[in-house]
């Protein structure tokens, strides 16, 4: 799994991002009204604490994962 250092728009600086794994890309998409919406090219913060997830390249559509996924420790 790759990781990329990009701007969290939660965070306001650069963070290190990596793909979901799949037990998040199973609850992104159970939150979902659409059983169907793409989750394999989402990409999280790292930074303890953070929740943020965002399309690859597409900031704007960006989203929070649900608690339970919280404390990612950074370069994880």
């Amino acid at each position: 799994m790759g990781t990329r250092v990009l701007d969290c728009p939660k965070c306001g600086t650069m963070q290190v991002f990596r793909e979901l794994n799949k037990e998040e890309r199973a609850a992104v998409r159970a939150e979902m009204e659409n059983p169907r919406y793409y989750v394999a090219n989402l990409w999280r913060c790292t930074a303890k604490g953070c929740r943020t997830y965002f399309p690859q390249f597409n900031k704007a559509g960006y989203g929070l994962l649900p608690e339970e996924f919280g404390e990612e420790a950074a370069g994880k």
